[in-house]
């Protein structure tokens, strides 16, 4: 299974006839010349592995889709066939061990990229090309489209185009995956309009919703016995998908399932307008932390208005252990005041010292007049006023988002 079969070409009007497991199109069939991207040498041969069953060549002209949960249009795998895609990245701590665990099972999956994950680490997205994956889109921010107005979801689609391509250094793959699978008539008009196909899912990984990677496992697993074949959606931004792919593989080999992967027929267009602001963000760009993640599940949030600017943070070895999950960006924190300074709002008025008045008595039938006190007697003394509290730092200073540092401005929308 591991070996390289026959490599075919789909345009928009094909589809593929699972009983005879061929291509019929009103353009045209016929293989594809065109082979995939070589393999090293240490998989040639090897039966152990998954490797790659078959290659995919998709024309994208008349922007096709793809994925049974939502278009019908076309049915592009044979039962036991499985295409692995991943969403949202790349995030180096869990993309890494993502890219591994393919390599060691000398087979490949496509990547749909956020645009603002991209230029933060774009090293990491040429990474995976050379490694003979497939790199599409996923918008730039990973906003909702089908609740924007088709004019503004039109530029978070082309932004993310040009960003994930500006990263790559050159045009990237014809692919795009609408953000919680949320499409809409518009948007998807556009994109055939612009040649680019979309793509949905069969077998959702639900990897965001859990840390644990059996979790993980078990639900592609039981998930695919039940549908037979799929398009898998997970997210190379998650731990729970770093840590179960490598099992996860092993036991898609041990079932006999077979791995498709798709490549474009070629390469997506993008427009100049959107270049020239992804070339804006990619001159302020910041290499993506790996002790500051900058997502943890499968949305991409952004960060609130308002926060406060965040200092850089040292390198690992001068910031000590590493803080727990879910820590955050760490905020600045401002000098304290010097000493002995109170700062104005925090200062207390001083108290004054008053008399304490006689207890007052009600006279009765045995009631005497109280005793006179001596003029000369002293007032008791005053309680001494407390002192003020400690100095707090003033509150941290808000900024607008030409001045923000590139890691909160990142997931700004």
């Amino acid at each position: 299974m591991a070996s390289t079969s026959r490599t075919f070409w789909l345009t928009a009007a094909a589809v593929l006839a699972a009983a005879g497991g061929a291509l019929i199109g009103a353009a045209g069939l016929g293989p594809e010349p065109a082979a995939a991207a070589p393999r090293a040498d240490a998989c040639a041969g090897r039966t152990d592995v998954l490797g790659v069953d078959r290659v995919i060549e998709i024309d994208t002209a008349e922007g096709p889709q793809f994925g049974l949960q939502q278009y019908k249009q076309f049915d592009i795998l044979q039962p036991g066939e499985v295409i692995l895609t991943f969403d949202d990245g790349p995030l180096r701590p869990y993309t890494t061990p993502v890219l591994k665990a393919l390599e060691a099972h000398c087979t490949r999956a496509t990547f749909f990229q956020v645009g603002k994950m991209a230029i933060a680490d774009p090293e990491m997205v040429r990474d995976i090309e050379r490694r003979g994956h497939t790199v599409g889109s996923h918008t730039w921010s990973h906003r909702n489209l089908r609740s924007m107005a088709p004019a503004l979801a039109k530029g978070e689609l082309e932004l993310g185009v040009s960003a994930v391509s500006k990263a790559l250094g050159h045009p990237i793959a014809p692919f795009f995956r609408f953000p919680y699978l949320a499409d809409s008539r518009a948007m998807i008009a556009h994109a055939k309009s612009r040649g680019i196909g979309m793509f949905s899912i069969e077998v959702d990984a639900v990897d965001f919703r859990t840390r644990d990677p059996g979790t993980v496992h078990r639900r592609v697993m039981g998930d695919l016995k039940r549908a037979g074949k799929g398009i898998i959606l997970f997210h190379d931004i998650q731990p729970s998908t770093a840590g179960a792919l490598k099992g996860l593989l092993d036991d898609l080999k041990a079932k006999g399932y077979r791995v498709v992967h798709m490549v474009p027929k070629g390469q997506v267009k993008t427009l100049p307008d959107y270049d020239a602001i992804a070339e804006r963000e990619m001159g302020k760009k910041a290499v993506a932390s790996a002790a500051q993640p900058l997502a943890r599940r499968s949305v991409v949030w952004p960060v609130q208005a308002g926060m406060a600017a965040a200092e850089p943070q040292p390198a690992a070895a001068e910031r000590g252990p590493a803080a727990g999950p879910g820590t955050g960006t760490r905020q600045r924190t401002a000098a304290p005041a010097a000493a002995g300074e109170v700062l104005p709002w925090l200062a207390k008025p001083a108290q004054t010292p008053t008399a304490t008045p006689p207890p007052a008595t009600t006279p009765g039938p045995t009631a005497r007049t109280p005793t006179a006190q001596p003029a000369s007697q002293p007032m008791p003394a005053a309680t001494p006023a407390s002192a003020p509290p400690p100095a707090r730092p003033p509150r941290p200073t808000w900024r607008t988002d030409e001045t923000e540092p590139w890691q909160l401005r990142i997931f700004r929308n």
